[in-house]
């Protein structure tokens, strides 16, 4: 880790979706991170130290606490402790922010945020941090995952999208199954056919988060599209 790490209390556990657990975060001193970036988190598990990288959800502009979204992993120790045994009131270590692919107010006019599964959490930070800090900025999201149950912050990005007057669209996708699907929700991926018929700003900067093929397969995306390959930006983590 390059970032010294501090103590916090796990202040909240929220069971998000079958297989996801957002934590709220207190650190015993102020946490400086962009929208977009990651923390360490580091557990006491007797005596063995364990640690994980999580983005983080929350928007730096909040004081006092930090968000993160855990999906289950039972290959790894760190993530497999906080979901079977990390209690509130519990103390750990975090480090952060990490990472480079973020967004800061004045970047962009536009966003296209394009995420897969969990891929959604960095994304949701820059959400939450573009409404308050440039409510301007135009921002298109296209959410895919398995089944519906999987589309974590779905109801919060539905009611940030309704109160927006246009300025944040979102579509969500599921690429499983045959029943029926929340209001909302489609079948199908996210493809060039789909990113074509939100008519992309060519001056958007553009962030995929997901595996690494879907990331392979959406930058030819939005390559033939006419965006620029400097405007697209992402980061493997996968």
């Amino acid at each position: 880790m390059s970032v010294e790490p501090v103590a916090a209390t796990i202040a909240g556990i929220r069971e998000a979706t079958p297989t996801v657990r957002v934590f709220t975060l207190v650190p015993s001193e102020a946490l400086v991170y962009r929208a977009g970036q990651w923390l360490d988190l580091l557990v006491d598990r007797d005596g063995e130290l364990l640690v994980g990288g999580y983005s983080l959800t929350s928007s730096p502009l909040v004081q006092g606490s930090v968000e993160i979204a855990v999906k289950r992993a039972r290959e790894h120790a760190a993530t497999r402790y906080l979901h079977e045994r990390a209690a509130v009131g519990e103390r750990v270590l975090i480090a952060g922010g990490q990472g480079q692919c973020t967004f800061e107010a004045g970047m962009a006019p536009a966003l296209v945020l394009l995420a897969g599964g969990i891929g959604i959490t960095p994304l949701m930070s820059i959400v939450r941090y573009a409404r308050e800090a440039a409510p301007e900025v135009a921002i298109t999201l296209l959410h895919s995952a398995g089944v519906a149950d999987e589309l974590l912050f779905r109801e919060e990005l539905t009611a940030l999208a309704e109160a927006s007057g246009g300025r944040l669209r979102c579509r969500f996708l599921v690429s499983r199954g045959s029943g029926p699907l929340p209001a909302g929700v489609e079948r199908g991926r996210i493809d060039r056919d789909r990113l074509g018929a939100f008519a992309i700003d060519r001056d958007a900067v553009c962030y995929v988060c997901g595996p690494p093929g879907m990331i392979d397969d959406l930058e030819r995306a939005l390559l033939t599209l006419g965006v620029e390959r400097g405007r697209i930006r992402y980061e493997r983590w996968w």
